[in-house]
């Protein structure tokens, strides 16, 4: 009989540490966010970049840094910055002629944990070409004049010019989006309080049973 009390005490012991493990450890794998990021080309050969950074969940007290890096090289300064309790979007340029591989990088900075987080998306850049516009105009000739044999002389003015006719021919404007998500998983599930307090009871308790058996050995051995 005691070895059975002893046996449920120790499995109640170990449910409780495997709660209260699950309930400490599932904070830290929540809080992260996720970055998207496409390309397309300007007229003028440069590239526009949008971004969009989200929360894991709406609500939450946190900032948020964005930077890029091109090529793999130095990161350049911020191109936005501000809260994140909920999605957020912008964009920014690149010079004509720019190519490569792209980096979106979104630092987010968690008031209720005090954590920072580290999300990123690669974007392949298109290869852009200035839009160039070429005209050309058709001579434009006088209108003869004539002067009949009669005493009152007529004059006939009969101008004709074409119109200018112009011909455009645009660069094609290619175009690459990336989606990327946090590398943490995300939050689900209820409140973790219920769990939290289930595992504390489970381990005092269980410690309680081995402390009262051992007790009542002793007092049986003398």
């Amino acid at each position: 009989m005691r070895t059975r009390l002893r046996l449920g005490a120790a499995g109640a012991v170990g449910l409780g540490a495997l709660l209260l493990a699950t309930v400490l450890a599932s904070p830290a794998l929540a809080w992260h966010s996720t970055v998207k990021a496409e390309a397309s080309c300007l007229p003028d050969g440069g590239v526009l970049v949008g971004f969009t950074v989200t929360p894991f969940e709406d609500g939450q007290d946190a900032t948020v840094d964005v930077f890029y890096v091109l090529n793999d090289d130095e990161p350049v300064g911020l191109v936005s910055e501000g809260d994140l309790s909920k999605a957020i979007s912008g964009e920014f340029d690149l010079p004509p002629g720019t190519t490569g591989t792209l980096k979106v990088v979104a630092v987010v900075h968690w008031e209720k944990t005090g954590e920072k987080t580290k999300d990123k998306v690669y974007v392949d850049l298109p290869k852009c070409e200035e839009e160039t516009t070429t005209s050309t105009a058709p001579p434009t000739t006088a209108p003869p004049t004539t002067t009949p044999e009669t005493t009152a002389p007529e004059t006939s003015v009969s101008p004709s010019t074409s119109l200018e006719e112009t011909t455009t021919t645009a660069a094609a404007v290619g175009g690459a989006t990336s989606t990327t998500a946090g590398g943490q998983l995300p939050f689900t599930g209820a409140s973790s309080g219920p769990m939290l307090l289930a595992g504390i009871a489970l381990v005092g308790g269980g410690a309680l049973v081995l402390l009262v058996g051992r007790i009542r050995d002793r007092h049986a051995t003398r």
